[in-house]
Protein backbone atom coordinates (compact mmCIF):
# COMPACT_ATOMS: atom_id res chain seq x y z
CA UNK A 1 0.00 0.00 0.00
CA UNK A 2 1.46 3.27 -0.78
CA UNK A 3 2.03 6.16 1.19
CA UNK A 4 -0.98 8.60 1.15
CA UNK A 5 1.32 11.29 2.07
CA UNK A 6 3.64 11.09 -0.36
CA UNK A 7 4.64 14.50 -2.04
CA UNK A 8 4.38 14.93 -5.33
CA UNK A 9 6.47 17.76 -7.79
CA UNK A 10 5.06 19.03 -10.84
CA UNK A 11 9.08 18.47 -12.31
CA UNK A 12 8.03 14.76 -11.54
CA UNK A 13 4.47 14.89 -13.87
CA UNK A 14 5.56 17.06 -16.20
CA UNK A 15 8.64 14.23 -16.92
CA UNK A 16 6.50 10.85 -16.55
CA UNK A 17 3.18 13.10 -18.20
CA UNK A 18 6.40 13.64 -21.70
CA UNK A 19 6.90 9.96 -20.92
CA UNK A 20 3.81 8.53 -21.30
CA UNK A 21 2.46 11.03 -24.68
CA UNK A 22 5.54 9.57 -26.66
CA UNK A 23 4.68 6.26 -26.12
CA UNK A 24 1.69 6.78 -28.06
CA UNK A 25 -2.16 6.03 -27.98
CA UNK A 26 -2.13 2.16 -26.73
CA UNK A 27 1.08 1.10 -25.72
CA UNK A 28 1.45 -2.31 -23.98
CA UNK A 29 2.70 -3.63 -20.45
CA UNK A 30 6.01 -3.85 -21.15
CA UNK A 31 6.28 0.11 -22.39
CA UNK A 32 4.50 1.32 -19.28
CA UNK A 33 6.50 -0.83 -17.71
CA UNK A 34 9.64 1.20 -18.54
CA UNK A 35 8.09 4.33 -18.44
CA UNK A 36 6.67 3.88 -14.50
CA UNK A 37 9.40 2.18 -13.16
CA UNK A 38 9.96 3.85 -9.88
CA UNK A 39 7.51 6.12 -10.40
CA UNK A 40 4.85 5.78 -7.48
CA UNK A 41 0.51 5.36 -7.86
CA UNK A 42 0.19 8.86 -6.69
CA UNK A 43 2.79 9.74 -9.44
CA UNK A 44 0.88 8.27 -12.27
CA UNK A 45 -2.57 9.58 -11.14
CA UNK A 46 -1.41 13.07 -11.07
CA UNK A 47 -0.41 12.80 -14.74
CA UNK A 48 -4.38 12.92 -15.31
CA UNK A 49 -4.05 16.45 -14.27
CA UNK A 50 -1.53 17.11 -16.92
CA UNK A 51 -2.94 17.64 -20.55
CA UNK A 52 -6.53 16.11 -21.45
CA UNK A 53 -4.09 14.87 -24.33
CA UNK A 54 -2.78 12.13 -21.96
CA UNK A 55 -5.55 10.92 -20.05
CA UNK A 56 -6.15 7.07 -21.66
CA UNK A 57 -2.29 6.91 -21.33
CA UNK A 58 -2.38 7.86 -17.85
CA UNK A 59 -4.98 5.69 -16.84
CA UNK A 60 -3.40 2.99 -18.87
CA UNK A 61 0.04 2.92 -16.93
CA UNK A 62 -2.51 3.56 -13.38
CA UNK A 63 -3.67 -0.03 -15.00
CA UNK A 64 -0.06 -1.46 -15.42
CA UNK A 65 0.73 -0.28 -11.83
CA UNK A 66 -1.78 -2.58 -11.04
CA UNK A 67 -0.91 -5.45 -12.75
CA UNK A 68 2.92 -5.08 -11.82
CA UNK A 69 1.89 -4.88 -8.09
CA UNK A 70 -0.95 -7.34 -8.33
CA UNK A 71 0.45 -9.87 -11.23
CA UNK A 72 -2.57 -11.60 -13.67
CA UNK A 73 -3.53 -14.60 -12.71
CA UNK A 74 -5.59 -17.99 -14.68
CA UNK A 75 -6.82 -19.25 -11.24
CA UNK A 76 -7.75 -16.71 -8.99
CA UNK A 77 -9.90 -13.59 -8.92
CA UNK A 78 -7.74 -10.70 -10.45
CA UNK A 79 -7.84 -6.60 -9.29
CA UNK A 80 -9.74 -5.95 -12.66
CA UNK A 81 -12.70 -8.34 -12.40
CA UNK A 82 -13.47 -6.97 -8.50
CA UNK A 83 -16.76 -5.05 -8.53
CA UNK A 84 -17.47 -1.87 -6.53
CA UNK A 85 -18.62 -3.49 -3.25
CA UNK A 86 -17.93 -6.77 -3.55
CA UNK A 87 -16.11 -8.71 -0.34
CA UNK A 88 -13.89 -10.50 -2.49
CA UNK A 89 -10.17 -11.05 -0.79
CA UNK A 90 -8.62 -8.80 -3.94
CA UNK A 91 -10.73 -6.20 -2.97
CA UNK A 92 -9.63 -5.98 0.13
CA UNK A 93 -6.19 -6.43 -0.79
CA UNK A 94 -6.45 -3.32 -3.16
CA UNK A 95 -8.75 -0.89 -1.05
CA UNK A 96 -6.13 0.81 0.31
CA UNK A 97 -4.18 1.84 -3.04
CA UNK A 98 -7.59 2.09 -4.43
CA UNK A 99 -8.52 4.52 -1.92
CA UNK A 100 -5.08 6.59 -2.66
CA UNK A 101 -5.93 6.43 -6.10
CA UNK A 102 -8.88 8.16 -5.37
CA UNK A 103 -7.73 11.14 -3.36
CA UNK A 104 -4.89 11.59 -6.12
CA UNK A 105 -7.96 11.68 -8.70
CA UNK A 106 -9.88 13.63 -6.49
CA UNK A 107 -12.91 13.58 -9.54
CA UNK A 108 -16.81 12.85 -8.78
CA UNK A 109 -16.12 10.33 -11.39
CA UNK A 110 -13.48 8.05 -9.53
CA UNK A 111 -15.68 4.74 -10.07
CA UNK A 112 -16.52 5.29 -14.10
CA UNK A 113 -12.35 6.59 -13.72
CA UNK A 114 -11.55 3.44 -11.97
CA UNK A 115 -13.76 1.07 -14.36
CA UNK A 116 -11.72 2.38 -17.43
CA UNK A 117 -8.68 1.52 -15.46
CA UNK A 118 -10.16 -2.13 -15.38
CA UNK A 119 -10.31 -2.56 -19.04
CA UNK A 120 -7.16 -1.34 -19.75
CA UNK A 121 -5.98 -3.57 -16.98
CA UNK A 122 -7.26 -6.73 -18.54
CA UNK A 123 -6.07 -5.63 -22.02
CA UNK A 124 -2.51 -5.24 -20.50
CA UNK A 125 -2.49 -9.09 -18.95
CA UNK A 126 -4.44 -10.71 -22.17
CA UNK A 127 -0.36 -11.63 -23.26
CA UNK A 128 0.46 -12.84 -19.52
CA UNK A 129 -2.70 -14.86 -19.60
CA UNK A 130 -2.61 -16.57 -22.66
CA UNK A 131 1.00 -17.40 -21.98
CA UNK A 132 0.09 -18.46 -18.30
CA UNK A 133 -2.66 -20.88 -19.75
CA UNK A 134 -0.21 -22.35 -22.52
CA UNK A 135 2.26 -23.57 -19.49
CA UNK A 136 -0.86 -25.64 -18.20
CA UNK A 137 -1.09 -29.38 -18.72
CA UNK A 138 -3.23 -29.57 -21.91
CA UNK A 139 -6.24 -30.80 -20.47
CA UNK A 140 -6.68 -27.76 -18.08
CA UNK A 141 -6.44 -25.42 -21.02
CA UNK A 142 -9.96 -24.99 -22.53
CA UNK A 143 -11.69 -24.65 -19.06
CA UNK A 144 -8.70 -21.96 -18.13
CA UNK A 145 -9.69 -20.33 -21.46
CA UNK A 146 -13.09 -20.13 -20.66
CA UNK A 147 -12.90 -18.83 -17.14
CA UNK A 148 -10.73 -16.32 -18.30
CA UNK A 149 -12.90 -14.76 -21.12
CA UNK A 150 -10.30 -15.53 -23.88
CA UNK A 151 -10.03 -17.85 -26.77
CA UNK A 152 -7.02 -20.26 -27.57
CA UNK A 153 -5.14 -18.52 -30.31
CA UNK A 154 -4.81 -22.14 -31.63
CA UNK A 155 -8.39 -22.40 -32.47
CA UNK A 156 -9.27 -18.52 -33.86
CA UNK A 157 -9.82 -18.46 -37.48
CA UNK A 158 -7.53 -16.66 -39.56
CA UNK A 159 -8.05 -13.54 -41.38
CA UNK A 160 -9.62 -13.61 -44.88
CA UNK A 161 -7.03 -14.13 -47.49
CA UNK A 162 -9.06 -12.04 -50.27
CA UNK A 163 -6.37 -10.15 -52.79
CA UNK A 164 -9.41 -7.02 -52.60
CA UNK A 165 -11.94 -6.25 -50.67
CA UNK A 166 -14.98 -6.79 -52.91
CA UNK A 167 -13.50 -10.52 -54.29
CA UNK A 168 -15.96 -12.42 -51.30
CA UNK A 169 -13.22 -14.66 -50.40
CA UNK A 170 -14.09 -16.84 -47.47
CA UNK A 171 -11.88 -17.08 -44.31
CA UNK A 172 -10.30 -19.89 -43.87
CA UNK A 173 -8.40 -21.43 -40.54
CA UNK A 174 -4.48 -22.10 -40.97
CA UNK A 175 -2.95 -25.21 -40.45
CA UNK A 176 -2.84 -25.81 -37.07
CA UNK A 177 0.99 -26.40 -36.98
CA UNK A 178 1.81 -23.28 -38.50
CA UNK A 179 -0.57 -21.84 -36.00
CA UNK A 180 1.26 -23.58 -32.72
CA UNK A 181 4.81 -22.50 -34.24
CA UNK A 182 3.67 -18.28 -35.09
CA UNK A 183 1.96 -18.17 -31.39
CA UNK A 184 4.36 -20.02 -29.49
CA UNK A 185 7.19 -17.87 -31.78
CA UNK A 186 5.73 -14.76 -30.46
CA UNK A 187 5.29 -15.51 -26.90
CA UNK A 188 9.10 -16.99 -26.95
CA UNK A 189 10.67 -13.78 -28.86
CA UNK A 190 8.96 -11.32 -26.36
CA UNK A 191 10.28 -13.74 -23.22
CA UNK A 192 13.53 -13.80 -24.76
CA UNK A 193 13.81 -10.38 -25.74
CA UNK A 194 16.53 -8.25 -23.90
CA UNK A 195 14.13 -4.95 -24.09
CA UNK A 196 11.93 -7.42 -21.22
CA UNK A 197 14.53 -9.09 -19.48
CA UNK A 198 14.92 -6.70 -16.84
CA UNK A 199 10.90 -6.29 -16.93
CA UNK A 200 11.06 -9.83 -16.19
CA UNK A 201 13.56 -9.83 -13.77
CA UNK A 202 11.67 -7.35 -11.65
CA UNK A 203 8.46 -9.34 -11.74
CA UNK A 204 6.63 -10.75 -9.09
CA UNK A 205 5.89 -13.47 -11.29
CA UNK A 206 9.59 -13.85 -12.26
CA UNK A 207 9.50 -17.88 -11.47
CA UNK A 208 6.37 -18.35 -13.27
CA UNK A 209 7.38 -16.61 -16.81
CA UNK A 210 10.50 -18.20 -16.74
CA UNK A 211 9.14 -21.43 -16.15
CA UNK A 212 6.42 -20.61 -19.23
CA UNK A 213 9.75 -19.51 -21.46
CA UNK A 214 10.84 -23.26 -20.31
CA UNK A 215 7.67 -24.75 -22.16
CA UNK A 216 7.60 -22.69 -24.77
CA UNK A 217 10.99 -23.25 -25.82
CA UNK A 218 10.20 -27.53 -25.75
CA UNK A 219 7.27 -26.91 -27.86
CA UNK A 220 8.92 -25.30 -30.61
CA UNK A 221 11.69 -27.71 -30.22
CA UNK A 222 8.74 -30.20 -30.55
CA UNK A 223 7.46 -28.64 -34.00
CA UNK A 224 10.81 -28.54 -35.15
CA UNK A 225 11.38 -24.76 -35.11
CA UNK A 226 14.22 -22.64 -35.14
CA UNK A 227 14.99 -20.93 -31.79
CA UNK A 228 17.96 -18.13 -32.91
CA UNK A 229 15.83 -15.34 -33.36
CA UNK A 230 16.24 -13.80 -36.84
CA UNK A 231 15.87 -18.15 -38.33
CA UNK A 232 12.86 -18.08 -35.69
CA UNK A 233 11.57 -14.93 -37.20
CA UNK A 234 11.90 -15.77 -40.88
CA UNK A 235 10.18 -18.97 -40.04
CA UNK A 236 7.00 -17.62 -38.47
CA UNK A 237 6.87 -14.74 -41.43
CA UNK A 238 7.63 -17.99 -44.61
CA UNK A 239 4.27 -19.51 -42.82
CA UNK A 240 2.30 -16.42 -42.44
CA UNK A 241 2.84 -16.04 -45.86
CA UNK A 242 0.98 -19.51 -46.82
Amino acid sequence: MENQNQTVTIEEVKSLAEQLGELGKDPNQTQLSGVIAGSTLIQIAAVNTHGENIIGSAERAVAAWFNEHYPPSVTELNWFETKNGDKTDMSKKIAGDKKTLYKAWSSANNSTKFGRVQEYGAELAKDTLLALIAAMPEDERAEAYLDNNLVDPASQPEEKTDTDSGSGTPSRTRDLYERNVIELGKLYRALNSAENDPVIKAHAKKKELEAVLLHVTNGLKALDAPLEDAELKDYMKSLAKR
